[in-house]
Formats: structure tokens, C-alpha cells, sequence
């Protein structure tokens, strides 16, 4: 496999990687704008409507023939959240030309792309307004449903709380009200100012010759509007400036959720990051992890409990479903566990049973194009190279103190727990 990063013209990059591994090679047109929560929604909406039609393919219908004809190629959204930078586009997947008795898959694949991108279904000005107004229903309808699966909502929910008034509270999709004003004109206008501005990240993962994607990529980004380009949007790192704080919300559920935000200044361009990420193994993720182990098998405490980190905010999630009656117990003990983790309670099993976890999921990683191109579009956005074998050579050099150390980075921000409406 190899991986080169190239930059295509000021502000339009291309991941390339080149490999035999798989019978079929993928795509993706990515646009790197900031989070807000005026732009979030209607930004998630472009990519919906896009697919909606194109010229020469005017409908779903006929988008799905010719994708039928290209050998079961594929087409499908992109909104992604990198911390507080939203990206949204499209992606292909497409079966190599050499499995298609040489048709040039890619080459029309491209030109199907390219006219999802620059040569939308329009009309009076703007698209049409029947793909608007159908999904921005659809958008509307998933925003609503987050309340339906409690374990995420209450994670959603500690968000807003810790994060009021940074991008970051902002969901991936944005909020439902933003979507009111959207109209075919004011939209197409919105996505055309994108192609004009933002920041392009493409990502292409196949057998073709680095020359003959070079070219046809080249003729796909020579139709973006010439102009200068927005630099890749920061996010920014805080730390706690006030005590911890609790916030309690009452709904009719039969399952608490106990969700805990803490912050750390250790990103992903840190590099003490790996140390965070093995910490964060053993702290609570997988099935090996301290809050697993001990809070969820040995005490009882919990159905489940884990962590997770956002590379690019410094900010750790601990997330648990408990009894209503057992709020403080499990809080303390979570909490308990991660004072552990600080003081160096971490035996030699944990440690490596934590760095074997980690490294076999970047292992797998790699045999997911899906995954290469997530992972490629957050190095991006972090302004770094690296792929996830590197961190992976980078996690067996990490050290029990160096994870103390970043253990004890992390500073409790909020809690929130979803109880019910009697407890």
C-alpha cells in the first residue's frame, strides 16, 4: 500500500493511495467548512439533495440505472464532524477496471460524480424544489428521531451542557429549526459559494496509476470556481474554568444513563496523544478496560460503561446505563477508576492487553477503505501526515508513565444523567 498526500491547486488536496488489496477502489469529495449551528443543518442537507438528480441522469431512478450499469458501482453522502470542523460531500465505490474486462470504470464513475457535483437538477434559480422540500423532511425526521435512542441522546444532551457556547456543542447534522428558511435558491446558492471556498479534501484508494488519477482528478477540480480558498478551520482546546457541574433530566425511562465530560489539553497533534489513547483503552474501552472489568462485571454498577475520545477537541465521553438508585455509586466508582488510572494503578496486563487492542483495530482499519478514507480526511483536518500504520509502530513505544501522565491531563467537566421521571 502506498499513501502520498498531493496538493491539486491552493486549497484542494488529494490523498492518494495506491494498493491490490481490494476488487474494489473508492472516492470521496470532501468540503471542510466550520461547525455552526446556522450553516450545520443546511450543510447536511446539500449532499441529499445532490443525489436527487443530475443532467443526463434527472432522477434517482435514473442514477440507479447507470450506477447498474457500471457494474453495481455505488454513490452515497458524506457528513462527517472533526471536532469543530463539519465536512460534507459525496463518495463511489466502483469495482476496479481490470475485474471489468478493462471498461474504464473509474474514468465513468468520475463523470458521474462530476455531474452530481457541478450540473445538479435545477430550476427557477435554484434545485428543485420538490428533492428540497422531500429531504429536508428526511433531515428533519433524523434530528427528531435522536431522542429515540437514549444512550447517544444522552451524550448529545452532556455536550450542549459542557460545550455551551463552543462549535463543538453543535450536532453532526445540525438542529431542525435552522432548516425553516431553506429554500431550492437560497440553498443552491449556499452550495455553490462552498465549491467557491472551502477547503477540498479528496480521497482516492485503488489500482490506478498515480498519473492517470493525477489527470482525471485534475480535470474533475478544474471545474471548481477559481478564487482563493479558506484555510482548514481550527478547533479550539479549553480547559475546565469552574468546578465540575451536574445536570439532571427527567424523561419516562426505565434505564438511567450516567454520562460523564472531562477535557484534556492532549489532541491529536500532541504528541503524547498515543499515551491518551492507550489510557483511554484501559480506562474504558473494550472489554479488557478498568470500567468493564471492574465497575460493570465485578460491582454491578452498570449495563455497560465505556469511553471514548475526540482526537481533535481533548474531550473524553464516559458513557454508562445504570439503576436510578445507583447514581452516586457508579458515579464515584467510574470516577474511582480513573483516580487509579492517575495514581499508576495499572498492572502490566493492562497495559498490554490495551496496546494489543488498539493496535489490531488499526490493523483492521486498514482493510476498510471506508476507514483509510475517515482517517485520511481527520489527518487532514489536523494538519497532519501519518497513516494508521505509523500510529500504530507509535502505540508500542508508549510507556506506563507516559499514560500516568495523560491520565492525569484529564479534568471532569460535567456530568449529566438521564433519570426517570420518578427517581
Amino acid at each position: 500500500m502506498t499513501t502520498e498526500r498531493i496538493m491539486l491547486k491552493p486549497g484542494v488536496w488529494l490523498q492518494y493511495v495506491q494498493t491490490d488489496r481490494f476488487k474494489t477502489g473508492c472516492f470521496s469529495f470532501n468540503l471542510l467548512r466550520p461547525l455552526a449551528r446556522s450553516d450545520a443543518a443546511p450543510n447536511a442537507l446539500l449532499p441529499t439533495v445532490l443525489l436527487r438528480g443530475c443532467s443526463g441522469y434527472p432522477d434517482m431512478q435514473a442514477i440507479s440505472r447507470r450506477l447498474d450499469t457500471l457494474y453495481g458501482a455505488s454513490t452515497g453522502t458524506l457528513v462527517r464532524k472533526k471536532g469543530e470542523v463539519q465536512s460534507v460531500g459525496l463518495y463511489a465505490d466502483f469495482l476496479e477496471d481490470r475485474y471489468a474486462g478493462g471498461a474504464p470504470l473509474f474514468s465513468d464513475m468520475l463523470d458521474l460524480v462530476g455531474r452530481l457535483l457541478f450540473e445538479p437538477v435545477t430550476e427557477n434559480g435554484g434545485f428543485a424544489k420538490a428533492f428540497v422540500d422531500s429531504e429536508r423532511q428526511n433531515l428533519e425526521d433524523t434530528i427528531a428521531a435522536r431522542i429515540n435512542e437514549k444512550r447517544s441522546y444522552a451524550i448529545h444532551r452532556l455536550l450542549q451542557h459542557m460545550c455551551r457556547g463552543e462549535a463543538y456543542a453543535v450536532p453532526r447534522l445540525g438542529e431542525a429549526d435552522t432548516l425553516t428558511a431553506v429554500s431550492g435558491q437560497n440553498l443552491l446558492a449556499r452550495w455553490r459559494q462552498l465549491l467557491a471556498e472551502a477547503p477540498v479534501e479528496l480521497f482516492y484508494l485503488g489500482q490506478q496509476p498515480r498519473d492517470a488519477v493525477l489527470e482525471q482528478l485534475r480535470a474533475l477540480t478544474d471545474r471548481l470556481p477559481a478564487g482563493e480558498r479558506a484555510s482548514v478551520p481550527a478547533t479550539r482546546v479549553l480547559l475546565p474554568d469552574r468546578p465540575a457541574e451536574t445536570v439532571e433530566e427527567a424523561m419516562d425511562v426505565t434505564q438511567g444513563k450516567l454520562t460523564l465530560g472531562l477535557r484534556t489539553d492532549i489532541t491529536v497533534r500532541d504528541p503524547r496523544y498515543p499515551a491518551l489513547m492507550l489510557l483511554n483503552a484501559v480506562y474504558g474501552a473494550g472489554m479488557t478496560s478498568k470500567l468493564f472489568l471492574k465497575i460493570r462485571e465485578e460491582q454491578s454498577l452498570c449495563y455497560y460503561a465505556s469511553s471514548s475520545l475526540d482526537k481533535f477537541k481533548g474531550v473524553m465521553v464516559v458513557g454508562s446505563g445504570i439503576e436510578f438508585e445507583k447514581f452516586q455509586v457508579a458515579r464515584d466508582g467510574i470516577l474511582g477508576e480513573l483516580r487509579a488510572c492517575q495514581q499508576g494503578e495499572i498492572t502490566g496486563e493492562e497495559l498490554e492487553s490495551a496496546r494489543s487492542y488498539l493496535i489490531s483495530g488499526l490493523r483492521t482499519g486498514c482493510d476498510s477503505p471506508g476507514r483509510l478514507d475517515d482517517y485520511a480526511l481527520g489527518q487532514a483536518v489536523a494538519g497532519l501526515d501519518g497513516t494508521m500504520e505509523d500510529l500504530a509502530r507509535q502505540l508500542k513505544t508508549v510507556t506506563k508513565d507516559q499514560m500516568v501522565e495523560a491520565a492525569q491531563s484529564l479534568r471532569l467537566d460535567t456530568i449529566y444523567f438521564l433519570k426517570g421521571v420518578q427517581a
